[in-house]
């Protein structure tokens, strides 16, 4: 049975539900960066791991999970001192997204950096929280999928490269400051860790809601908001 709800019902049910989600966003705690305890390894994600990229870190911060299983969050870490100042060692932790864009499958790994500077000391260009992502093309969604092209993202955009350095069928990947520019990721020829991966469906429903409401500054790539528009930007 189809139930057609007045418009006035449907616009207050959708009222409804954001409210829930923002109440659920508002519920979580904000901890220290280096106290959220992150997902474990989705190792039975054939297609997450099969193009999982090794990250290689030059410069300031490594990867930290941004959020627990319970939807509580980093509260990241002001950018002064070092530029990886208490913010050197952490397991880590990189998220993944795929579905299929404009014929090719879009493979999205983000990781998460409690912050990100320029230079040491006072006067840098950073900001608390900050969010690097690479999107792996391949034929299909598929671990026995082809790498078309990996894009790499770079302060609201991406640079795309054709002939990508792999390791078998892992992109290698670097984060490192373009002086006098914050840190970003490119291709790279050294290979660097990698972090356990969780993916978008295999977060809880309270990391996806805090993913989806808490303010990260220029936003988490690859929740709702920003997913197809970065996929978008990404294949121009």
């Amino acid at each position: 049975m189809v139930f057609n709800f007045p418009r006035s019902l449907r616009t207050l049910l959708t009222t409804v539900i954001i409210l829930c989600e923002l109440s659920k966003a508002a519920a979580a705690d904000v901890l220290d960066h280096d106290k959220v305890q992150g997902f474990p390894d989705s190792s039975a994600d054939s297609l997450l791991k099969t193009f999982q990229p090794f990250l290689k870190v030059f410069t300031g911060c490594v990867p930290f999970p941004a959020v627990d299983a319970a939807g509580n969050v980093s509260g990241g870490l002001r950018p002064s001192g070092a530029m990886d100042g208490h913010c050197s060692k952490s397991t880590g932790q990189v998220y993944g997204r795929a579905q299929m864009f404009r014929g090719q499958c879009a493979n999205m790994y983000a990781w998460y950096f409690p912050k990100e500077q320029n230079v040491d000391g006072p006067g840098n260009l950073g900001h608390r929280h900050g969010w690097q992502n690479i999107i792996v093309w391949t034929e299909a969604c598929d671990s026995q999928s082809r790498i078309i092209s990996v894009s790499y993202s770079d302060r609201g955009y991406y640079d795309r490269e054709n002939s990508p350095q792999l390791e078998g069928t892992h992109p290698l990947v670097a984060y490192e400051r373009p002086f006098p520019l914050n840190p970003s990721l490119m291709d790279t020829k050294y290979k660097g860790a990698m972090q356990p991966a969780i993916s978008w469906l295999d977060l809880t429903p309270e990391a996806r809601s805090t993913l989806e409401t808490y303010d990260f500054g220029k936003g988490v790539p690859f929740n709702e908001y920003n997913y197809l528009f970065n996929l978008s930007k990404a294949r121009l």
